[in-house]
């Protein structure tokens, strides 16, 4: 009668720490997920804010180009703006 009575014991014990051990497992994995998309989320931005970076760089460089060959601005009609922003297509 005791070893049945340990034999049950061990077996529930075992399907307890099966099932604690498959809850911590869903529970890491659902962490790895939101810490996933949220590298991706901040991977896109720092990529966003590099690009802006350097076209504001570049601008910089065009018209320190532009001054130093004594070129002239164009009048305010015949300049267009392009408004890109690549976390708008995501």
């Amino acid at each position: 009668m005791y070893k049945l009575f340990l034999a049950f014991v061990l077996m529930v014990l075992s399907v307890f720490i099966y099932l604690w051990q498959q809850n911590t497992s869903i529970r890491f994995a659902y962490k790895v997920s939101n810490l996933q998309a949220e590298y991706d989320k901040i991977n896109s931005e720092n990529d966003f804010l590099r690009l802006k970076i350097n076209s504001i760089l570049a601008l910089e460089k065009m018209d320190k180009i532009a001054t130093e060959k004594n070129l002239s601005r164009p009048d305010e009609k015949s300049i267009v703006y392009i408004d890109y922003d690549p976390l708008a297509q995501k």
